[in-house]
């Protein structure tokens, strides 16, 4: 409830599927595992990194200098609510104004937080009807995986 307080509960409105077209600024929350995050990066195509900004632990570096793509990374000890390095990302995701945030991996409240925060008016996640109003769409990949139901999405 606390991070509920501080991120507040509106969320505006956004036409679903069409924010997705054309490769809107897209904030992007990898999973902490490298199992799950390699998945994904593997199955979206190179130009889909072109408009995104993707939030990773420092352990998926290697995966994401591959793919060259933009990321902010942080550790264990960063991704702590009140934490310098904490105020520093929110900052810079702010900044980044994305149009669409996608949620991936295990619900935890300060990167939850940092998605309702971003600024996004679409937030995307993955079976997580129970995560409302920090992400605001939640979608269900039942025969495909979540990055193959994107690209569908974004027109790839």
């Amino acid at each position: 409830r606390w991070f509920l307080q501080q991120a507040g509960e509106e969320s505006g409105a956004f036409n679903f599927p069409a924010v997705l077209k054309e490769n809107p600024k897209t904030l992007v929350f990898l999973a902490r595992d490298m199992e799950t995050s390699s998945s994904f990066m593997h199955a979206m195509p190179q130009a889909w990194f072109q408009n995104i900004l993707l939030i990773a632990h420092e352990s998926l570096h290697a995966l994401i200098s591959a793919k060259r793509a933009k990321a902010i990374y942080y550790s264990d000890l960063e991704c702590r609510y009140g934490e310098p390095v904490f105020q520093e990302i929110e900052d810079k995701i702010t900044e980044f104004n994305p149009t669409v945030c996608i949620y991936l991996g295990k619900p935890f409240l300060p990167r939850l937080y940092l998605a309702k925060k971003c600024g996004a008016g679409c937030r995307i996640g993955f079976n997580c009807e129970d995560l409302y109003p920090f992400l605001n769409l939640s979608l269900r990949p039942e025969n495909s995986s979540p990055a193959q139901l994107l690209m569908q999405y974004y027109g790839f």
